[in-house]
C-alpha cells in the first residue's frame, strides 16, 4: 500500500470521527427538570414546598411544534402544590396543563410554519409539590408525543425527578398528657399489687 493510499485512509477515518463527535454532541432534544440534562433528586422535610422547572434544551437541529405527555408523581408523598405554564412562551396557540390525582397531562400545539426562530432551550412551565408524608416520589415522565412545525415525530431524551421527603429534625414530639402518665402510674400500682397478693 502506498503511502498516499494510507494517508488518505487516515483522513477519511479522521472525518469520519470528527462527523460523529458532531452528531452525538447534537444528538436529539431533552426534557429534563431545571435544565439539568440529568436526572434531579431534591430532598425535603415535611412541609416543605419543592418547586421543578420543566425545561426543553438541544433544539439546536430541531423544533417543537407540539407536545402531548404525562407527568406523574406520588400523590401520598408530594401531592401537587401548584403548575404553571410559562407564560412568556409565544410560540404555542394552544398551552394545557390539565391535573388529575397523582398525574398532570401537558398538552400544546403551534399554528406557526415556521419555527427556526425557536430559541434552542426554554422552559415550559414550573410545578410545585407540597412535602406531606415520609418517603420518595418519583417524578415520571411518560406517553411523549413530541413533533416539530411539520407534525413529524421527534426523538427526545427524557430524565426525571425525585423528592426524597425526610422528617422536619426540628419538630417537637409531643410529651405524653400528664392523664396519661396518671393512668400508667394507677396501672403499675394496681399490677404490682396483685403479683404481691399471688406471693
Amino acid at each position: 500500500m502506498s503511502q498516499v493510499t494510507k494517508h488518505l485512509k487516515r483522513m477519511a477515518i479522521t472525518i469520519l470521527f470528527i462527523c460523529s463527535v458532531n452528531q452525538t454532541a447534537f444528538a436529539v432534544p431533552i426534557l429534563s427538570f431545571n435544565n439539568a440534562q440529568a436526572d434531579v433528586s431534591q430532598v425535603a422535610n415535611i412541609g416543605d414546598v419543592v418547586t421543578l422547572e420543566l425545561w426543553f434544551s438541544g433544539l439546536e437541529l430541531d423544533d417543537v411544534g407540539g407536545f402531548d405527555f404525562l407527568l406523574s408523581f406520588d400523590n401520598m408523598v408530594s401531592p401537587l402544590n401548584s403548575a404553571q405554564a410559562n407564560l412568556s412562551l409565544t410560540d404555542f396557540d394552544m398551552f394545557n396543563i390539565t391535573p388529575s390525582l397523582g398525574a398532570l397531562e401537558f398538552s400544546g400545539l403551534s399554528y406557526l410554519f415556521d419555527l427556526s426562530d425557536q430559541v434552542d432551550e426554554f422552559m415550559l412551565a414550573t410545578i410545585s409539590f407540597v412535602a406531606s408524608n415520609v418517603g420518595v416520589s418519583n417524578i415520571v415522565l411518560s406517553n411523549l408525543l413530541i413533533s416539530d412545525s411539520l407534525a413529524d415525530p421527534i426523538d427526545i431524551s427524557v430524565f426525571d425527578a425525585q423528592i426524597v421527603v425526610n422528617e422536619d429534625p426540628n419538630m417537637t414530639v409531643p410529651e405524653p398528657a400528664s392523664i396519661g402518665i396518671f393512668i400508667l402510674g394507677i396501672l403499675g400500682l394496681t399490677a404490682r399489687h396483685r403479683t404481691k397478693k399471688l406471693d
